[in-house]
C-alpha cells in the first residue's frame, strides 16, 4: 500500500487550496490507486504530484550531497569572502554617496510623469481586462472538454507510476 501524506504536500509546498482540499477530503492520509485517482482527476494536480512524489529519495540523496559540497565550498572561501567584503566596503560606501544627489533628483522629476502615466493609462488597462476576461470566458468552454480528458490521464499516469515506482 502506497500514500500520500498531508504532510509531504506541505514539505512539497503545494498551494494552500489544494492542501486544505486534500485535508478536507481525505484528513491526513490517503492510499494511492489508480481509481482514486481517476475519481480525483478534476480535483486534484496530478502533474504536481508527479513533480514532487515520484523517485523522492533519489531527489533527496541528490539534494544532501550538493548541501554537503555547498557547505564545504563556503568553509573553503569563507576567509576571501570576508577579505574581498572588507576591502570594497569602502568603494562601495564612496559609491552610494557620490549618486545619493543624483538620485534624489531623479525620483523628485519622475514623480509627475509616473503619475501622468498611471492616469492615461487606467482606461486603457479597463479595457483591456474586460476583453481578456471575455476571451478567457470563451477559452474555457472551449477547452473544458480537452481538460477533463487531460486531468483524468494525468491522474491515472501518476497513479500507476507511483504504484509501480521501487522502494528505496
Amino acid at each position: 500500500m502506497k500514500t500520500i501524506t498531508l504532510q509531504q504536500l506541505k514539505d512539497a509546498d503545494a498551494c494552500k487550496a489544494q492542501v486544505r482540499l486534500f485535508e478536507k477530503t481525505f484528513g491526513g492520509e490517503v492510499e494511492v490507486t489508480v481509481g482514486a485517482a481517476l475519481e480525483y482527476a478534476q480535483v486534484f494536480d496530478f502533474d504536481f504530484a508527479a513533480r514532487n512524489f515520484l523517485e523522492q529519495a533519489a531527489r533527496k540523496a541528490y539534494n544532501e550531497a550538493t548541501a554537503a559540497a555547498w557547505k564545504a565550498y563556503n568553509e573553503a572561501t569563507a576567509a576571501a569572502r570576508k577579505a574581498y567584503d572588507e576591502a570594497m566596503a569602502p568603494a562601495w560606501k564612496a559609491y552610494y554617496e557620490a549618486i545619493a544627489a543624483a538620485w534624489k533628483a531623479y525620483e523628485k522629476e519622475k514623480a509627475p510623469a509616473w503619475k501622468a502615466y498611471e492616469e492615461a493609462k487606467a482606461a486603457a488597462r479597463k479595457a483591456y481586462e474586460e476583453a481578456k476576461a471575455a476571451a478567457r470566458k470563451a477559452y474555457e468552454e472551449a477547452t473544458a472538454a480537452a481538460r477533463k480528458a487531460y486531468n483524468e490521464a494525468t491522474a491515472v499516469a501518476f497513479a500507476t507510476a507511483y504504484l509501480n515506482q521501487q522502494e528505496k
